[in-house]
């Protein structure tokens, strides 16, 4: 779509929006806060002896992005400019921004107040630059001395401008003195779990790594990844986010300059930041079975409308978790199951899916089912989930029947067939196979469709 199509569209559809009649406000205030915490801009401009601040917020044009924003943009009350743009990646991009006082302080301050570090500290610090410049007619130096170092202190891309904050100074006749900035209160508000929502909608991930084990099986390795720009305030707003995860014992670990490549590339192909950008980010991670398939993703599992663009990394998490809580992991078919469903999504993976099926196929042929659990054993029948039976009496050490066993989580019923020569255990074992193979599918395949 071009440019000019797009907004035509935009033009079209801003008009005629109305929000759903089962839309709940505060939910989506705290997607939308999640959501700024990651993607928000705030910052001020200086123009003669005019302070203009700057709020922006923006995200690749999508149709979900597209509904998301339009509905940020009516809780806003229709403030603000909503435009379409093209970056330099030549992307078009939806754009929320505004450089009005009144909009900003009054209206977006109160909303995104479940923001923490700098950006939640530039609210209050924009609100003392308007104090200290309103008043055109009686604005003395020593106020504007103050304004300019707070708009200088206000983020890392403040402090990229065209002027120095000397050079600033001196425009206005005053002499680079040390000034010192008032002190500001962070937020202390607790995380919830539709806040982590809106991070991954911004810079965020949610990623199925697959590793191949040294034993020659494959680790299934549910990862969250939630980066932000390293700042003074990051150490305040990583341990919130710890204390959140921790609260439902969620084990994390958080990261400074991350230099682990996989995680780099992972992190670059879901979000298009650059890697070398990445490099400099301080990234918290969740990771395992049981952090991410028993406790995160269930926690999300009621929300999962909010991931808007993002739903597919959601959506392949919660099948894929479904399969390996109820055990479907354990059976040829099940793990089969899951590799076709990680490779139905958009991915970037170094290895193929043909890849992945030798490697499974390959360790379930060295497994036998015994009562329940994979050994590594002799394996008697030759096949995984069929073990064999042994007589009594007489019979004693001689085989009299190959049995299906299965995992006791999967509530499968176990079944035997037997025989008492060489023709009738072929027949047995092909009997044994048919009713394994048909009972797992049928099990397996129940399980993808309750999803």
């Amino acid at each position: 779509m071009s440019i000019s199509s797009a907004r035509e569209l935009l033009k079209q559809r801003k008009d005629d929006f109305k929000l759903p009649s089962n839309f709940k406000s505060e939910e989506f205030r705290r997607v939308a806060n999640g959501f700024f915490q990651a993607e928000g801009h705030i910052s001020c401009r200086i123009r003669g002896k005019y302070f203009s601040p700057v709020f922006v917020v923006n995200q690749n044009l999508t149709p979900k992005s597209l509904e998301f924003f339009f509905t940020l943009w009516h809780v806003l009350g229709r403030t603000g400019s909503l435009t379409l743009i093209k970056n330099k990646y030549g992307k078009i991009v939806i754009r929320l921004s505004s450089e009005n006082w009144d909009t900003i302080l009054n209206i977006y301050a109160e909303y995104f107040n479940l923001i923490y570090g700098e950006k939640y500290i530039a609210f209050q610090k924009l609100s003392t630059i308007r104090h200290l410049t309103s008043n055109q007619l009686r604005l003395d130096l020593s106020s504007l001395a103050l304004a300019t170092n707070i708009v200088y202190s206000l983020s890392q891309n403040g402090t990229e401008r065209k002027l120095s904050l000397s050079e600033q100074l001196s425009l206005f006749c005053i002499s680079p003195t040390n000034i010192d900035i008032p002190n500001y209160t962070d937020n202390y508000n607790k995380v919830s779990i539709l806040f982590i929502i809106g991070m991954i909608l911004g810079d965020g991930t949610l990623h199925l790594r697959l590793r191949k084990s040294d034993k020659g099986s494959i680790w299934v390795i549910p990862t969250l990844f939630l980066p932000q720009l390293k700042n003074k305030y990051s150490v305040h707003f990583f341990s919130m986010l710890e204390n959140f995860f921790k609260s439902f014992e969620i084990k994390v670990y958080t990261v400074n300059n991350a230099k682990d490549s996989e995680t780099i590339e992972i992190i670059s192909s879901s979000t298009n930041v650059d890697k070398d950008n990445i490099k400099k980010l301080t990234i918290l991670t969740v990771e395992s079975i049981h952090s991410m398939f028993k406790k995160l993703i269930p926690m999300m599992n009621p929300y999962s409308h909010y991931f808007y663009w993002k739903y597919d990394q959601y959506e392949l998490m919660s099948r894929v978790a479904l399969l390996v809580n109820n055990k479907a992991h354990l059976t040829l078919y099940g793990f089969k199951t899951i590799i076709e469903i990680v490779y139905s999504y958009p991915n970037k993976r170094s290895q193929s899916k043909e890849f992945w099926m030798e490697v499974i196929e390959s360790w379930f042929k060295s497994l036998i089912a015994d009562v329940g659990q994979l050994t590594l054993t002799e394996n008697k029948s030759g096949e995984n989930n069929i073990k064999a039976v042994y007589g009594r009496g007489p019979l004693s050490g001689h085989i009299v029947a190959w049995k299906c066993v299965f995992h006791s989580n999967s509530n499968l019923k176990s079944r035997q067939f037997g025989f008492t020569n060489d023709t009738e255990s072929r027949v047995a074992i092909e009997q044994a196979i048919k009713y394994r193979d048909s009972t797992i599918k049928s099990w397996v395949d129940s399980l993808g469709s309750n999803n």
